[in-house]
């Protein structure tokens, strides 16, 4: 039977030889963290053989909630020791900040007929290139150096090591720092007070390492943090005064120049939700957000759970943007919030887990309407098992149901347009297009690149009688073959500008995907508008 006790601040070594093992790079990986919000969280310690187990809550009617095993080995069995405890407990069994790592394990390891894994964006780390920090280089990053140059010019300023014996100070700037706050959560801001104080009061004992910026012997800001593991330093907290412009700026700055080399990445925590705050962050260009997950026991919480499933839809395509294009983070915060509710999105899932997306826009051209698919990413432990088959055959069918003719795509490299050949589009064409829209949002390749599409027909009778139309001197016959849109499968006589469809077969027999090569109608450029959802 395991047995909890109540963290105190002689467990850090314990923890810190689990968890540095561990190597994870979330900020929940901090013991300091644990210990100075003792009084919000209430954490208790178990150990298991070569793990050790947090929790949370328990107290003023709260249920507990738990870490992942904290240890090297099979951590799969030390979950199922944990299950095992909980179970005799008589309450739900509820984790949270769980890596996407262990995520996994869980998903192809334990059968989850009870459970609900999900992700909280909420509770993402923010994880930066330590050197970027300390250069601010770069063109995105220019208004930080602004910032930077802007208090140089202003004030005379000098640095000095935090320690404990800053508490006086710190505690007098984080008050200075509540009363500019109008609308403050005076409940919050005790509850950061106190973890601020128990921070200053046990500094060196927790490893804590910090920064004080004084202008003119002032204190205009200060901040702290810890190593999570031996290359990451998670940044705790950091405050600066309203008197001084770009305090803020200027700490980080500062602060990250002054940490040891060994440490290439810095995390800065959480956005909690709080929308000012993930946009301050997004804006020096995190090189990742760590994802964490929480874990709810489906019994009594059907209505929540299918809440969640619809609230976290998002965040879990836009870890899949991330793993699938690589694009940075406030890219993937633009089209993933203001951009794609304004087409229609498909997605496959395997046990609640989202493993393949794609979208599809509706765009109007010279000739017509043209649906675009955009955004085609299959998760990479799922790929060549024919997921994204799968998903490209029910956006066919949904087009085909809706009246769409055709479709285009632009293919991100020479492989995808192979593989888009064999899925019914065309081969690649020589004209470029332009994809016009009124929210500032780069459909295309990017700025440097050529937008070369790809085009499947969806209705090869329609797109033939648009053919037609537009070539009235055209006469010929084909017998189109498609092994995704059975309909399609037909001969077609074109003749003087009109089309019939015949019972016999004709010695012009083609392949979805080369009809459009061989009857082209192209497009010089779309502009975006609602059509059909």
């Amino acid at each position: 039977m395991l047995k909890f006790t109540p963290v105190k601040i002689e467990d850090r070594e314990l923890f810190e030889q689990h968890s540095f093992m561990l190597g994870e790079g979330s900020c929940d990986m901090a013991f300091a963290n644990i210990f100075c919000w003792a009084h919000l969280h209430n954490p208790e310690i178990a150990i298991w053989g070569d793990f050790i187990f947090i929790r949370f809550g328990g107290v003023n009617g709260k249920q507990h909630t738990y870490m992942e095993p904290i240890g090297v080995g099979d951590n799969i069995s030390a979950f199922k020791v944990l299950m095992e405890y909980v179970g005799t407990l008589n309450e739900p069994f509820k984790m949270a900040g769980i890596s996407a790592n262990f995520a996994e394990k869980l998903r192809t390891s334990v059968p989850f007929c009870g459970y609900y894994l999900y992700p909280k964006r909420s509770q993402f780390d923010y994880i930066y290139n330590a050197d970027l920090l300390r250069t601010l280089s770069g063109k995105k990053l220019q208004p930080k150096r602004n910032h930077i140059n802007t208090f140089k010019k202003l004030y005379n300023f000098t640095t000095e090591p935090l320690s404990s014996s800053h508490k006086k100070e710190v505690l007098q700037l984080v008050e200075e720092w509540r009363e500019g706050k109008e609308n403050a959560d005076l409940e919050a801001y005790e509850c950061e007070r106190e973890a601020i104080e128990r921070g200053m009061d046990n500094f060196e004992s927790l490893g804590l390492q910090g920064l004080a910026l004084y202008v003119d012997k002032d204190l205009a800001a200060f901040t702290y943090g810890s190593a999570i593991n031996k290359n990451t330093f998670c940044i705790h907290i950091e405050k600066g005064s309203a008197r001084y412009e770009r305090s803020f700026a200027m700490i980080n700055y500062l602060f990250a120049n002054t940490l040891s080399e060994q440490y290439c990445y810095i995390n800065r925590e959480e956005d909690l939700g709080i929308q000012g705050l993930r946009d301050a962050k997004l804006s020096y260009q995190p090189i990742m957000l760590y994802p964490k997950f929480s874990l709810i026991e489906i019994f009594g919480n059907e209505d929540k759970v299918e809440e969640i499933k619809r609230s976290t839809e998002a965040v879990e395509i836009a870890m899949l943007w991330r793993e699938a294009f690589g694009d940075d983070e406030e890219s993937i915060e633009q089209y993933i919030t203001k951009i794609r509710a304004l087409g229609k999105s498909y997605i496959l899932r395997d046990r609640d887990a989202i493993i393949a997306t794609a979208d599809m826009f509706n765009f109007v051209g010279e000739f017509g309407k043209c649906s675009y698919i955009y955004g085609v990413a299959t998760k990479t432990d799922y790929r060549g098992k024919g997921y994204g088959k799968a998903l490209m055959k029910d956006i066919f069918e949904c087009l085909y149901r809706n009246g769409a003719n055709r479709c285009m795509l632009i293919p991100g490299n020479d492989n995808v347009a192979q593989w888009y050949i064999s899925q019914g589009f065309s081969k690649v064409t020589n004209e470029t297009i332009s994809l016009l829209n009124d929210y500032e949002y780069d459909f295309g390749r990017g700025e440097n690149e050529s937008n070369t599409p790809q085009y499947r027909i969806i209705n090869a009778e329609e797109y033939l009688r648009e053919y037609a139309k537009l070539h009235p001197q055209k006469n010929f016959c084909v017998t189109v073959k498609d092994s995704v849109l059975l309909p399609n499968n037909a001969t077609f006589r074109v003749e003087e500008g009109k089309i019939k469809k015949v019972a016999d077969k004709c010695d012009n027999l083609m392949n979805i995907s080369d009809l459009f090569d061989a009857y082209p109608i192209k497009e010089d450029s779309y502009f975006m508008v609602r059509m059909f959802r």
